[in-house]
Parts: structure tokens; sequence; C-alpha cells
């Protein structure tokens, strides 16, 4: 009897243990799937210029927009909502290029289109104050 508890605890604890790897597994390859990279600004520009037609959004607020943006930037407030709305517009399969003003709000949105399945976001390290610089 010891050793009929014995066998099904090791079965148990085996099977349980295989599960946890898979999962691993399974989000290391989606992980690998989806690309954020933060370049700098020569980088970004270049990454920028070998695409046609670049999604490329400026997530601050509408009065920093007016300010001063880069050129074929459309502006969507990742604090405001408008940001939810243009990802339902966007194409999940070619790169997403995102900048804020200096990082945090386009960090942001990195997260939110990850989690809504984008595969390729480019952030602008710096925002567009290193780029203006």
């Amino acid at each position: 009897m010891k050793h009929l508890i014995y066998l099904v605890l090791f079965s148990f604890f085996s099977l349980t243990a295989c599960t946890s790897v898979a999962k691993k597994e399974n989000s290391t390859e989606q992980s690998e799937e989806v690309s954020n990279t933060i370049l700098p600004v020569t980088e970004f520009k270049q990454a920028l210029e070998k695409q046609e037609y670049p999604q490329l959004i400026d997530v601050r607020r509408a009065s920093e927009y007016a300010s001063g943006t880069i050129n074929g930037a459309s502006n969507h407030d990742v604090l405001d909502g408008s940001f939810q709305k243009v990802m339902e517009t966007l194409d999940k399969n070619k790169p997403v290029y995102i900048f804020c003003a200096a990082g945090g709000r386009s960090g942001k949105a990195s997260a939110l289109l990850q989690k809504n399945g984008f595969t390729q976001v480019i952030d602008l390290r710096g925002g567009y104050n290193a780029w203006s610089k």
C-alpha cells in the first residue's frame, strides 16, 4: 500500500513538473515572437526611413503634439483613451513606431500594443526631447 501511495505521488509530481516546463517553454516562444525595441534617435530614424508607410504614433497630449512632432506622426494620447481606438486601425503585422516626450508614456503604449497582439513595437529612446536636440 505504501508503495502504491508513493507511486501515485511520484506520478502526480512528475506530471505537474512536465506541465510547468511546457508552460515555460511556450511563454519563451511567445516572448521571442514579440519584438519591443527601444532605439536611439539615429537608429529610430534609419528604421523609419526603411518603411514605405510607417505606422508612426506620437502618444503625447495634443498640446505637446502641436508644439512640434516627427514628420508623418499621428497623435493619439495614450492617457486620454484615443490610443485605444487607434490600435484597432493599425496593422498588427507591421512595425509600430511610437514616441512621447521622454519615454515614459511610450513605454505604457508599447505594453498596450504588445498586450493587444502587436509583434513589432519600436520605441524612441529619450522621446521627442531627444529627437529635437
